[in-house]
C-alpha cells in the first residue's frame, strides 16, 4: 500500500481518537485530549512484558484503534487478541494492523460486560488500560480477566474523594456519567462507577490477584491515576519457575485420581521387588548381601499397567504450557523412587543443558509426602539461568540449596537446566514420584543419556 492510498483510507475512517503514524510519516491526526494516551504504547508494552517475560498469548481489553495492539504485537512469537466494542474503532484498529503488516493479531467486537469469557480460551497475561472506569462493574470485569490468565497489567483511574461515594456489592463505588468529548472513547453504557483506592486493591485480591504491584501512582484530589500488575497463584507460580527454575504448583489431581496412580506405582515395584521382574526400564544398583534397589522405572508409558492412560491427562499439558509460555507436548516419563532405609541420594546434575531457560520443564507428581527427611528434591535457585558448561558440584557447594517439601498430590515444576539432586532415604517412608518432561514440539531434542 503506497502513501497516497494510505492517507486516502485513513481519511475515510475519519475521525481518529488517537490518530497514527506510519515509518514516520503522520497520516491521522488524533484528539487534543492527551489523556485518551496518557502512556506511549512503546513504553506500556515494554512495561507489559517487563511484568510479564513469558506471555505469548495476550489478550487486550479495549484495543480502541489499535496503537496499545500494535505495540505489543511486535513482540516475536506473539499472539494477540483485541477486543473492542465499537465497529468504528475495530476498523480503524484493522486498518492500523494491515498498514504495519502485523499479522499476530485478531480483533473482535465485543462487549466486555456480556461477553462470557469461558468461550475465548486461556491467556498468558491481560492488558486493561483504560477501560476499567468505563464499566458498570468493574469488579466483574477483573474476575473475569483473572478467569481466563494468569496476571493482568491495569492502567486506569480511581476516585479519590470519599464525597459522593456510594457502597455498592460491598465495594466503595462513584457514579460517574460517561461524557467524554469523544463518542468512541466513551464506554458503552452511560452510567458506570469508579472505584475508590480501597475497593479497586479488594476488587482485585477478590478476583484472585494474590501478588499486586504497584508501577505508578498519581493522587489527586478526584481523579487518580494507577499502573498495577496483578499476578493470579498460578501467574505468581510462574514468575518463581522463571527467577528460581522450580515451584511446587500444589495439587492438579482430585485425590481419587493420585489414589490410582499410586496404587499402579506400587504394583510396577512389586513386579521388581516381590516377582524378581527384570527389565532394561527397571533401573536398580546392587547391594552386598541385600536385593538390588530399585530407583528408576523407565519408559513409564510404555509399562503395562492399568493407570497409564493418567499420565495424559490434559491437566498436565495445560501446566506445563502455562510455565513454559508455549504448546507442549511430553518427551519422556518415568517413575522415581526411594525405597525406605535403603534409598541412595540422586546425584547433584542438570537434566538438560542443551536447551534455552524456560522452554522445557519436568513435572513431578508426588504419590507420597517428601521432605528433607526422605530425600525430597533440592534445587539451586537461578542454576538453571547460568551458561551450559558450569562446573555442577560447584553451583551445588556454592548453593543455597533450597529443599523442595511435598504433600501427596503436589505437583513439582522444575526447568530441565535446573541444578538439582536430593539425599537418601534414611527414613521408614517411601518417596514416588511419577516425572514427566514436557517440550515445545519445535524443539529437537537429543536423547538422555542413560
Amino acid at each position: 500500500m503506497d502513501r497516497r492510498e494510505i492517507q486516502r483510507r485513513a481519511k475515510e475512517l475519519e475521525p481518529w481518537v488517537n490518530g497514527f503514524e506510519f515509518e514516520g510519516i503522520r497520516y491521522a491526526e488524533g484528539s487534543d485530549h492527551g489523556y485518551l494516551l496518557s502512556q506511549d504504547p512503546a513504553d506500556r508494552a515494554r512495561a507489559f512484558y517487563e511484568a510479564f517475560p513469558g506471555a505469548t498469548r495476550i489478550l487486550e481489553l479495549g484495543a480502541l484503534e489499535g496503537a496499545d495492539t500494535l505495540a505489543l504485537a511486535r513482540q516475536p512469537g506473539t499472539s494477540i487478541l483485541g477486543l473492542e466494542g465499537r465497529e468504528e474503532n475495530l476498523r480503524r484498529a484493522e486498518f492500523v494492523m494491515e498498514v504495519n503488516g502485523a499479522t499476530n493479531v485478531e480483533l473482535r467486537i465485543a462487549d466486555v460486560e456480556t461477553l462470557d469469557f469461558a468461550t475465548l480460551g486461556r491467556f498468558d497475561a491481560v492488558l486493561c488500560a483504560g477501560l476499567l472506569y468505563h464499566v458498570r462493574e468493574p469488579w466483574a470485569l477483573l474476575k473475569d480477566a483473572a478467569r481466563v490468565s494468569a496476571g493482568i497489567y491495569l492502567s486506569t483511574h480511581y476516585w479519590g474523594s470519599s464525597d459522593g461515594l456510594e457502597t455498592l456489592d460491598g465495594y466503595s463505588v462513584k457514579h460517574v456519567r460517561e461524557e467524554h468529548p469523544e463518542p468512541q472513547a466513551r464506554g458503552l453504557s452511560v452510567d458506570v462507577r469508579w472505584l475508590d483506592r480501597a475497593s479497586l486493591f479488594a476488587a482485585l485480591e477478590n478476583a484472585g490477584f494474590v501478588e499486586i504491584e504497584v508501577l505508578h501512582e498519581r493522587k489527586s484530589a478526584e481523579v487518580c491515576d494507577i499502573v498495577v500488575v496483578g499476578r493470579t497463584r498460578l501467574g505468581a507460580q510462574i514468575r518463581r519457575f522463571r527467577e528460581d527454575g522450580f515451584v511446587n504448583a500444589g495439587p492438579v489431581f482430585a485425590d481419587d485420581t493420585i489414589a490410582r496412580l499410586k496404587a499402579g506405582a506400587i504394583d510396577l515395584i512389586s513386579r521388581f521387588t516381590e516377582h524378581g521382574h527384570v527389565s532394561d526400564d527397571y533401573w536398580n544398583y546392587d547391594v552386598e548381601n541385600e536385593a538390588p534397589v530399585l530407583y528408576r522405572i523407565h519408559n513409564l508409558e510404555k509399562q503395562d499397567w492399568a493407570e497409564r492412560e493418567l499420565l495424559f491427562r490434559p491437566e498436565l499439558a495445560e501446566l506445563a504450557a502455562a510455565f513454559v509460555g508455549s504448546p507442549v507436548v511430553p518427551t519422556a516419563f518415568a517413575l522415581v523412587l526411594k525405597e525406605p532405609k535403603r534409598a541412595a541420594g540422586v546425584p547433584w546434575h542438570r537434566d538438560r543443558a542443551n536447551v534455552a531457560p524456560h522452554t522445557v520443564c519436568n513435572l513431578s507428581i508426588c504419590l507420597d509426602t517428601a521432605g528433607p527427611e526422605n530425600g525430597c528434591l533440592e534445587g539451586v535457585p537461578g542454576s538453571h539461568l547460568l551458561p551450559d558448561d558450569i562446573d555442577v558440584p560447584e553451583i551445588r557447594d556454592g548453593g543455597p540449596r533450597v529443599p523442595v517439601p511435598s504433600k501427596v498430590g503436589d505437583v513439582i515444576v522444575h526447568d530441565v537446566r535446573l541444578v538439582h539432586g536430593s539425599g537418601p532415604n534414611p527414613s521408614d517412608q517411601w518417596r514416588r514420584t511419577i516425572v514427566i518432561e514436557f517440550a515445545n514440539p519445535a524443539i529437537a531434542l537429543p536423547s538422555l543419556p542413560s
